[in-house]
């Protein structure tokens, strides 16, 4: 039977008595202690404070360490789980025990020296410490020998210390930019995920593929990976592999995230995916948007799945799958939700505009002033927000969310307009990349006359005028997706260009003439916007409206039947016979066990 839980003084004295036992110097007590701190932490799993106060105490994580470089096998394998249970999502605790000094150094002398079920613990320890936590990605990945130290580990275990040893990968390579660099430049990594890309169990093979499908988010990585036999070996295998389940369905949807991530703008405009595969990837989209796992099997982010979604939007099949898929609903809820949390940073005299003009706030019971206005903590309100269901009301015109949020965004663009330097969100300046990436895929789909049609039903020209005025004073952290060869913003840049030329309306004398064709289309570049783009598809789509008014109302269609693909040649198999690893393999390496020279 569980024992009742410790709380308050009981609990720090049954702290310091484990943490006396296991610095002793008996290596039975201190294997005992390790066991007993184990149970400590499960009896208060769910009691988050009483974790932390454990992970609080420096005499415990001394003995924990401790234990680690000195004790007996046994003891280190407890040791290990303990760091597990008490890391286990808690930020604090995760941040506390890995910098503890030494810490990373006894995990990989563990990793080194310890029986493979030790190596196991270990490799849990370093999943719980690394899962959400850019730090710790980062810190684990830059510990001298540990990414060597967890190859090893995939390279000689099996089962479920294997699968842990490259979810140690994969979290580094998920939180990590840095860590993705500094993983896939370590001897043997590429390797080991390929075999077990090749493996019997849906667990590897799934592990193996998320982790890949990681790296390949990494832009500064790409390049190598394109250079390997990644494509070849794993991914286009593991795309059309048999088999059934949500983790194969998975492992199938990374496979081709990661074909996508690889491919340059030419490939992709060949590149057609196939239904299913596609269809997956879509409702991991909008259950990121919800904040939700993809049934319990794993946990993605929104701009994880809509960066290759977007990407696969250049090819005019897969915009027919995208769109039967229900894609443009779910970015239409995307946009939506996003500009209603950030309404409530608004000023509270755009509020009280809104509620001038349509009415809407006191019929819906808003108040007139935003909580951070009266000096409450806006992210306690937002995750109530999120916590009560708030926003499972579909998107519509007819929904009461929806005009209140957009009411309150026009009326913030009126003040906008009549003063261009009043920032209406202080403090929020960098645009979060899924609004990017969102806008650059409704642009793409609405080259279909049947996909303007559903956005038109669905109010998306308000919405994206919206989006417009909230972007108009961010700029994108990193590489923008929107730019100025986007169709939508043709006609701006024919004036310009016009005006460029001196047979189609420039003056010898105009200061436009003065630039080199080059150095103005990097003007123009610079100059589209996510804001600007947001804008000229809302009046392209409202053009469309007016061009062929009457309209027939157009209905979202049916999802499309599972494509069945096994036995079957795809158009991405068509495609792929044209994938060859260019130039040496990054993977060679020499004697040493250094990287391979690329040079020349």
């Amino acid at each position: 039977m569980q024992r009742p839980a410790c709380s308050g003084a009981m609990l720090e004295h049954e702290v310091e008595r484990v943490a006396h036992m296991m610095t002793s110097g008996s290596h039975d007590l201190g294997a005992d202690a390790a066991r007993r701190l184990r149970m400590l932490t499960m009896e208060n799993r769910e009691n988050d404070n009483l974790r932390e106060a454990i992970g609080r105490n420096k005499a415990l994580r001394d003995g924990i360490l401790h234990l680690l470089k000195t004790g007996t096998d046994s003891a280190r394998y407890w040791c290990c789980h303990c760091i597990v249970s008490l890391s286990h999502k808690h930020a604090s605790n995760q941040s506390t025990i890995a910098n503890h000094s030494g810490m990373m150094a006894a995990i990989l002398d563990v990793l080194n020296k310890g029986s493979p079920l030790s190596r196991g613990a270990a490799c849990s320890a370093l999943v719980e410490s690394t899962f959400r936590n850019a730090d710790n990605a980062l810190l684990v990945a830059k510990t001298p020998g540990m990414m060597q130290g967890v190859v090893a580990v995939m390279q000689e275990a099996s089962g479920d210390e294997r699968d842990d040893a490259a979810g140690v990968l994969r979290n580094c390579s998920n939180y990590s930019q840095e860590a993705a660099e500094v993983i896939v430049c370590t001897p043997g990594v590429l390797d080991a995920l390929i075999e077990m890309c090749k493996g019997q169990h849906n667990s590897d093979r799934f592990t193996a593929m998320g982790t890949i499908q990681n790296l390949t988010r990494c832009s500064s990585v790409v390049p190598l990976l394109r250079g390997t036999r990644v494509v070849t070996d794993a991914l286009l295998p593991s795309l059309h592999a048999m088999g059934a389940g949500e983790e194969h369905d998975v492992m199938r949807a990374e496979a081709l995230m990661a074909v996508v991530n690889l491919s340059s703008d030419e490939q992709l405009e060949e590149l057609e995916a196939e239904a299913d595969v596609t269809a997956v990837i879509v409702q991991m989209l909008r259950c990121a948007v919800k904040g939700e796992a993809w049934k319990d099997v794993a946990w993605y982010d929104a701009e994880e799945c809509l960066r290759p979604l977007a990407k696969l939007t250049l090819n005019s099949g897969n915009r027919e799958f995208l769109r039967k898929s229900g894609f443009i609903l779910v970015l239409a809820n995307l946009l939506f939700r996003w500009l209603e949390v950030k309404s409530d940073r608004l000023p509270a005299f755009v509020h009280i505009e809104a509620e001038k003009r349509n009415g809407i706030l006191s019929h819906l019971g808003y108040s007139l002033r935003p909580a951070h206005f009266l000096g409450f903590d806006t992210s306690r309100t937002e995750a109530h927000r999120k916590s009560a269901n708030i926003f499972c009301e579909p998107v519509g015109p007819d929904s009461k969310s929806f005009r209140h949020t957009l009411g309150v965004w026009e009326a913030a663009e009126g003040f906008q307009a009549k003063d261009d330097t009043l920032e209406l969100l202080p403090g929020i300046t960098v645009l979060a990349k899924e609004i990017d990436l969102a806008v650059l895929a409704l642009v793409n789909m609405a080259r279909d006359a049947t996909s303007a049609s559903i956005m038109l039903d669905l109010g998306l020209p308000r919405i994206l005028r919206a989006v417009g005025t909230a972007t108009r004073q961010m700029r994108p952290n990193g590489p923008q997706f929107c730019g100025a060869d986007l169709w939508v913003l043709q006609d701006r840049h024919l004036a310009m260009s016009m005006g460029h030329h001196p047979r189609l309306g420039s003056q010898e004398n105009a200061l436009l003439m003065c630039l080199d064709a080059p150095v103005l289309w990097m003007i123009m570049q610079e100059a589209s916007t996510v804001s600007d783009c947001a804008s000229c598809l809302a009046e392209a789509l409202d053009g469309r409206e007016k061009a062929s008014s009457p309209r027939q109302a157009a209905t979202e269609p049916e999802p499309m039947a599972d494509v069945q693909h096994n036995g079957k040649t795809s158009s991405i198999s068509r495609w792929a016979r044209s994938w060859r690893p260019s130039g040496p393999d990054p993977m060679d390496t020499d004697a040493d066990g250094q990287m391979a020279d690329r040079s020349g």
